[in-house]
């Protein structure tokens, strides 16, 4: 009898994805084996795709997916085989101090790699057939879940972390800086709470597709003083938050002139280039009760949230999907994923 074969890619270099086959894994413990029917393109895979990130080849990248489970190890306890699942895929050593306050794990894969290189490919390996996973990753999805809709489960629970680390509550004036699916899965939410929703963006194209998202306004950060314009949208207040969705650290100085007194600014975003500095005065804070924080990721809790959120299908997670593609399309879903005319792209393997 043949042995049935997984088939994933592996990101080689700038540009240069393979497919590469291998046996089945066994399964033991508490492993759960989920046939992945739908994978999305992150800007993690995307940097390491273009080169603008290459610390980890060779990658097996994709860590936002969901499939169906079709085996699982003995001592698991909570999915069986049939289930629709979304899938945590970076691991977590689930004993660090970090791991049991709810940040980001100190051992998480990427950062042992950023000491001695470990031998052959690493990572969530969600670009793949098949995906094996401890049972704590796996998250368990209702019956009639879309599951093109729950590849995007792990970044909509980053959103909803970061939300509910900016504490945005109804009656806030909230800014979205930054038009891309991240600040659009942020109008979504933060509507959802009522929130009045203002977007900053320079790209044409997304400033219109944001009010068609919820954004009540939608404004040109190169159009005018940008503290200025979002004064006038909030009756001279300022916002109460800023999610600063955009790597652009210019964007991320500008926000604070247009906070409220005891605004928040969240950088969701990773900031480019690094070691860039801000020129704040601290008295700033206090006089004014400002918060400054920033969020990585995200944990079980809102995993779990965002999990209940796709299978009641509560968002329309699907206007924010641009294109899918088959596994063997890799190299153009790739090219896709970074046109600023997208947003998420999906590999269907």
């Amino acid at each position: 009898m043949a042995t049935e074969l997984m088939r994933r890619a592996v990101i080689v270099g700038p540009r240069r994805v393979e497919i590469e086959e291998s046996a089945l894994p066994g399964l033991a413990g508490d492993d759960v084996l989920v046939r992945v029917r739908h994978s999305a393109l992150c800007t993690f895979e995307q940097r390491a795709f273009t080169g603008a990130d290459t610390r980890f080849y060779p990658l097996y990248g994709g860590h936002e997916m969901a499939g169906v489970v079709e085996a699982t190890g003995p001592q698991v306890v909570n999915i069986k085989t049939g289930d629709k699942v979304a899938i945590w895929a970076i691991d977590r050593c689930g004993s660090c101090y970090s791991c049991r306050r709810g940040y980001a794990c100190e051992n998480v894969w990427f950062k042992r790699a950023g000491g001695e290189k470990p031998k052959g490919p690493m990572g969530p390996a969600g670009l793949a057939t098949h995906k094996l996973a401890k049972e704590y990753q796996v998250f368990k999805l209702s019956p009639d879940a879309d599951l093109l809709e729950a590849s995007l489960t792990e970044p909509l629970a980053c959103v909803l972390r970061s939300v509910n680390k900016a504490n945005v509550v109804a009656g806030d004036s909230v800014v979205i800086v930054g038009g891309g699916v991240m600040g659009l899965l942020h109008v979504m939410v933060c509507k959802g709470r009522g929130a009045q929703v203002i977007v900053s963006e320079p790209h044409a194209g997304r400033r219109a597709d944001s009010l068609k998202f919820g954004a009540s306004a939608a404004i040109d950060p190169n159009a005018g003083d940008f503290a200025e314009q979002v004064k006038g949208l909030t009756n001279g207040r300022g916002a109460d938050v800023i999610v600063v969705a955009t790597s652009y650290v210019p964007a991320l100085q500008a926000s604070f002139g247009a906070l409220a007194k005891g605004g928040r600014v969240m950088v969701y975003a990773r900031m480019e280039p690094k070691g860039a500095l801000l020129n704040l005065d601290p008295n700033w804070f206090h006089d004014n009760e400002i918060v400054l924080t920033g969020t990585i990721s995200t944990s079980p809790i809102e995993f779990q949230q965002s999990a209940q959120v796709v299978s009641s299908r509560a968002l329309d997670l699907r206007s924010v999907i641009s294109a899918t593609y088959s596994l063997d399309e890799i190299t153009p879903a790739f090219e896709a994923s970074v046109d600023l005319g997208t947003y998420r792209v999906v590999v269907n393997p």
